[in-house]
């Protein structure tokens, strides 16, 4: 039995009787209530996609009606989105410790979507640049605090089902949000003798902006009206105390830095990998191929709902047959996916037709996906209940950096390319070694991540006792 005085118990930063983890014990069954709020914070999750993405499946458009370059692209979807959104994770997080997470939430959409509609009004790449980085900082919380909702509403039996339905959701969002995002441009770029006399002459892409912001209001309401786990009241646990919890997560970070490192490496790298082959699409196929920008959302975003759909269903699939038959836990079925994903990302410059290459993305997409889902879960078992939040924050800073480095570099690299595939190498050059380091990071997780978990369950089975 370890005390809550124990040296495992001053690393692991454990109060001697974590609140959370009683919550999750004595909770039988998750409610409609619970079920009802995953669906809330699934929708949201959704139009956050729709929103971010559109930046990308617009890029051909402010190139052509604004002239942008490669470089410019990048920037915005790199800097202004990424870099922003890693700045702002944590403090958001730590808010939503200490006022709610609802409440910081709400206030999350709310200035996204603003955001999204001030990006409609630009004429200037400094103009959009503010707009994205609104985006970026209304965004920056999903992660940390929708990822600290799940185990708030849910019992541990039941979290990674949750776990499973939300990133599932989310993900196939992903391509939902594309598929309509490239089928609301081509359809405006077909109809504008069809709008009003005050929209005539007005760019497709700014109409699309428009569009999507006038969603934020709905989204708003829906989740400040949702309802409150039992460990999500206002004023969070340990909220009035910041510097002690403060002192409490650098113990449990410096004493089981290898598992965070190996995670956190493994999930960065697959980030990267995973920016370079979707972000760039909607730029690179139209230059190998000639084919309308506005018509690759629509074949993109299908690649990907089938890749997510056969990825979100594999790990649980694969988990419980492999239980029984070899003993297939999820940080071991992980490394599989990742290291799967590399093979096709290598022939993404050889791809003759369009078609190939969505099956190329679907494969990449599929792998990548499954590991990803995996994740999360990963996360919430090495993080002792009242540090969760600031262990997921730092899964939104690693994405956020991901997405900072990916268009950047890609974008770098794509200016000094000449030729229509120029691109499509610029994407391999990044994302093939991202995904070998992410195979690497994830292999040498296993030890010191079993060690983390051993030492957080037995402080919490020590302390409840």
């Amino acid at each position: 039995m370890i005390s809550g005085d124990s040296p495992a118990s001053m690393a692991l930063g454990t109060p001697a009787h974590p609140p959370a983890f009683s919550a999750i014990a004595s909770t039988a069954g998750a409610g409609a209530a619970a079920w009802y709020g995953l669906v809330v914070l699934l929708l949201t999750t959704l139009f956050a996609f729709v929103a971010r993405q559109m930046l990308g499946l617009i890029a051909p458009s402010l190139q052509a009606s604004l002239g942008f370059g490669d470089f410019q692209i990048g920037m915005l979807q790199g800097l202004g989105m990424a870099v922003f959104a890693s700045l702002a994770s944590y403090p958001l997080g730590w808010l939503a410790d200490r006022h709610g997470r609802r409440f910081i939430l709400a206030i999350g959409v709310a200035v996204w979507s603003l955001a999204t509609g001030f990006c409609a009004f630009q004429s200037s790449f400094g103009g959009l640049f503010i707009g994205t980085v609104g985006i970026a900082i209304g965004e920056a919380g999903l992660a940390p605090i929708i990822f600290a909702m799940i185990p708030d509403l849910f019992p541990e039996r039941q979290r990674n089902t949750a776990n499973f339905i939300f990133y599932g959701g989310s993900m196939l969002g992903s391509g939902l949000g594309m598929a309509l995002g490239g089928a609301m441009l081509h359809g405006l770029a077909g109809s504008q003798h069809a709008l009003p006399a005050w929209l005539a002459g007005v760019d497709s892409w700014r109409i699309a902006m428009m569009v999507v912001a006038l969603f934020g209001p709905l989204f708003t309401l829906l989740v400040a009206t949702m309802p409150l786990g039992k460990g999500m009241t206002r004023g969070s646990r340990g909220g009035a105390d910041g510097g002690a919890a403060m002192q409490a997560f650098l113990p449990y970070a410096r004493a089981h830095w290898r598992a965070l490192l190996c995670l956190f490496g493994s999930i960065f790298a697959m980030g990267v990998a995973m920016q370079s082959c979707v972000m760039w699409f909607p730029l690179a196929l139209p230059r190998a191929f000639g084919i309308d920008p506005t018509t690759v959302g629509l074949g993109l975003g299908t690649a990907i709902m089938i890749a997510t759909l056969v990825g979100i269903l594999l790990p649980p699939l694969v988990l419980r047959l492999g239980q029984r038959a070899a003993r297939l836990d999820p940080i071991r079925l992980a490394a599989i996916f990742i290291f799967v994903a590399p093979i096709p990302a290598a022939f993404l410059p050889f791809v003759s037709s369009t078609l190939q290459a969505y099956v190329l993305a679907a494969v990449i997409g599929m792998a990548g996906i499954a590991a990803s889902s995996l994740m999360p879960g990963l996360l919430q078992d090495v993080a002792p209940p009242h540090l969760r939040s600031r262990v997921l924050a730092l899964l939104g800073i690693t994405n956020g950096m991901a997405l900072a480095v990916s268009p950047v570099a890609i974008g770098a690299l794509s200016s000094l390319m000449t030729g229509p595939r120029g691109m499509l190498q610029a994407m391999t050059i990044v994302a093939l070694p991202s995904l070998i380091a992410s195979a690497l990071f994830i292999a040498l997780a296993r030890a010191p991540y079993a060690a983390t978990v051993g030492a957080v369950r037995s402080n919490l089975s020590g302390d409840d006792a």
